[in-house]
């Protein structure tokens, strides 16, 4: 029997995965599994032989019980599972993540919230980036943004001044529009000897925030309007948050003086 069909078989009714999952608690009776699962006592039977078949479970003095083949088949279909459900869900974001977000691991996901703009909060998303930054409060920030915001910026204003040592990456467009628009702020920012700068060789097209123990993924519209984020403290996200910056970072140049804007 191939894999295929041992996965068609456990996707194919979820009676088999309610049996399972009743198991999983403890072991229990063919007729205590008819009261757990709400279930025949004929389609208990019929199930029950199917995973013995596979030996997802056996029977032990007139108890069924998980084999340990059984619970791992049965944790990595709940993770199968939940990763359809943030998929289903998330999977506008992370299109627009574009080749970043092909590299995003499942577990990265787990535990994340994801603020998305609504019709009724068209600024959410924004209201929460700048909500983190403001309150940034750890040793360090570091950060990959594909555009540049006056609001984010005035956002990161209070913890760069508190002595938070923060690095950006950015790329040519967002360099050559902060110095055009906004001047003034680039220039002061650069007075901060705990704010590092560096140029990317690549058009970016999403938006990192790396806090200590805490990451941002954000992604934009074709507008560069913030569609989305994605935040969240878990290991697996903190530790791909910082190896996807650490390799844009090596690629990048470092800006040390304020550049001269172009005529």
């Amino acid at each position: 029997m191939g894999t295929w069909e041992h996965v068609a078989f456990l996707a194919g009714s979820e009676n088999r995965v309610r049996v399972l999952e009743a198991l999983r608690e403890r072991p229990r009776r063919q007729c205590e599994l008819v009261d757990a699962c709400g279930l025949s006592r004929s389609t208990v039977h019929r199930t029950l032989d199917g995973l013995g078949e596979r030996e997802w479970v056996h029977s032990e003095g007139g108890e069924y019980r998980l084999t340990v083949g059984g619970r791992l088949v049965l944790d990595q279909f709940d993770a199968l599972e939940t990763a359809i459900e943030r998929v289903d869900e998330w999977g506008p974001f992370l299109q627009r993540l574009g080749s970043v977000g092909a590299t995003l691991p499942t577990a990265a996901l787990d535990d994340a919230r994801l603020v998305t703009n609504a019709p009724e909060n068209p600024h959410a998303t924004m209201s929460h980036v700048t909500d983190v930054l403001a309150a940034a409060d750890g040793e360090t920030f570091r950060g990959i943004s594909p555009v540049v915001s006056p609001v984010t910026n005035e956002a990161a204003r209070e913890p760069l001044a508190a002595g938070v040592a923060m690095e950006l990456v950015i790329d040519e467009s967002v360099l050559e529009t902060s110095q055009a628009a906004y001047p003034d702020a680039f220039a002061a920012a650069h007075d901060f000897e705990n704010f590092k700068l560096f140029l990317s060789p690549d058009e970016i097209t999403f938006g990192l925030t790396v806090l200590d123990d805490r990451a941002l993924v954000c992604a934009h519209d074709e507008q560069g309007t913030l569609y989305g984020c994605l935040d969240g403290t878990n290991e697996a996200l903190v530790r791909w948050a910082n190896d996807v910056y650490e390799d844009h970072r090596a690629a990048a140049r470092r800006i040390d003086t304020v550049p001269s804007p172009r005529q």
